[in-house]
């Protein structure tokens, strides 16, 4: 069976390869061909570096479409028709076709697929509205509810559902067809509580960490940062803030030095993946996601499997993993800061909420995904 796969998602390709930044890397395609014979991606060709990061490539049964045509929302309206009669010519060839969402992409292929009478599989990653809120470009904003519509009306009558989050989105993009959950996010191990060093939440010194890359504003770091400017004096000068990411952080250390907390800030660059990541995670106090928008955040999944406590905003997924208590409004800082003193001040709070985040991340287990994914997609090919 041939499936073609439709994301706005920019890959990088030189003579040799095609990379990823990050969120679609090899493994991904690998986990689909348990399934399909062989995989089309069409994404958009980037030429930026910083897309360079993930090997996406390397499986001869996985060939990528990049359109070029797509470098911005003025190049997409005037490519649509080649974009449009692209995405035609593929999806002809195609028994099975994925459409990621939100994307643009998505949307148009969802739409001719829908016309060619091609089954059709959402995979819902995210929120529409607030992805496109969180750009800041006031074009942005007033598409984000013609956008949304859309993506809802797909949902609606796309032949199967996935969703990478448990309730939120299922709320958010109803629809009747057969569908599921399964998370993209996808951990190998979950610490044990006898493996959980609880002596570290009484340390004096106070550490913090968030993990997403400098030039992803929608991380909220400045919301982080405003959060712990309101503290009393006294818990500010405890406080360690340890940033992980990739990307100019000029702007983060700006902020930081107009509250007078820029000597709190340690920023640690990059990680690779596995290891690093994961001890970084385990020397932390708290784990702060303050993100604008999200699907389900794979950092925050990876300190809950390391017990660590997490503070996030009631945005994407988030809140159907975290407990209200830990949760505040996108963009409030105020309840945030109020949240950060209350740990702080109440250490027994912190043991209770790395106990409790050890158990929620198991339906993240790689084991129980794995499962999940090739029962559904299998059940989907036979149906056919």
């Amino acid at each position: 069976m041939k499936l073609l796969f439709v994301h706005d998602h920019p890959f990088y390709k030189d003579a040799n390869n095609v990379y990823s930044g990050g969120g679609l890397p090899k493994i991904t395609w690998d986990k689909y061909l348990t399934v399909f014979s062989s995989i089309n991606v069409i994404g958009r060709k980037s030429v930026s570096k910083k897309d360079k990061k993930t090997l996406s490539s390397g499986n001869p049964n996985v060939t990528f479409n990049l359109l070029n045509e797509y470098s911005s929302v003025k190049a997409l309206f005037l490519n649509y028709k080649t974009i449009n009669n692209i995405l035609k010519v593929e999806i002809e060839n195609s028994d099975f076709i994925i459409v990621r969402l939100p994307s643009v992409l998505g949307v148009i292929a969802a739409r001719k697929a829908k016309k060619l009478k091609r089954k059709i599989i959402v995979e819902q990653v995210g929120n529409g509205r607030e992805a496109f809120n969180t750009y800041g470009k006031t074009l942005y904003k007033v598409i984000a509810p013609f956008f949304d519509y859309l993506n809802k009306k797909i949902v609606k009558y796309a032949d199967y559902v996935v969703y990478v989050t448990p309730k939120k989105l299922q709320r958010d993009y109803p629809t009747q067809q057969p569908n599921i959950d399964i998370s993209n996010v996808i951990i190998k191990s979950i610490k044990s509580q006898k493996e959980i060093n609880f002596d570290k939440f009484s340390e004096d010194i106070f550490k913090i960490g968030l993990i997403g890359g400098f030039d992803a504003k929608y991380k909220g770091q400045d919301v982080l940062l405003n959060a712990i400017s309101m503290l009393e004096s006294q818990i500010v000068n405890s406080i360690e803030i340890h940033l992980v990411g990739k990307g100019n952080y000029d702007w983060i250390l700006e902020i930081a030095k107009k509250l007078g907390i820029n000597d709190n800030i340690k920023f640690i660059g990059p990680l690779k993946s596995g290891d690093e990541i994961f001890n970084f995670l385990e020397t932390l106090q708290l784990y702060v996601q303050p993100s604008l928008t999200e699907g389900l955040p794979r950092a925050m999944i990876e300190a809950m499997s390391v017990g660590c406590p997490v503070l996030a905003s009631k945005v994407g997924g988030m809140p159907d993993v975290i407990q209200d208590m830990f949760l505040h409004d996108a963009k409030n800082a105020k309840k945030l800061s109020t949240q950060i003193n209350y740990l702080y001040n109440n250490r027994e709070v912190l043991v209770e909420a790395s106990k409790n985040n050890l158990t929620a991340a198991k339906p993240f287990l790689k084991t129980n995904l794995e499962k999940k994914f090739a029962n559904f997609y299998t059940k989907i090919i036979n149906e056919k």
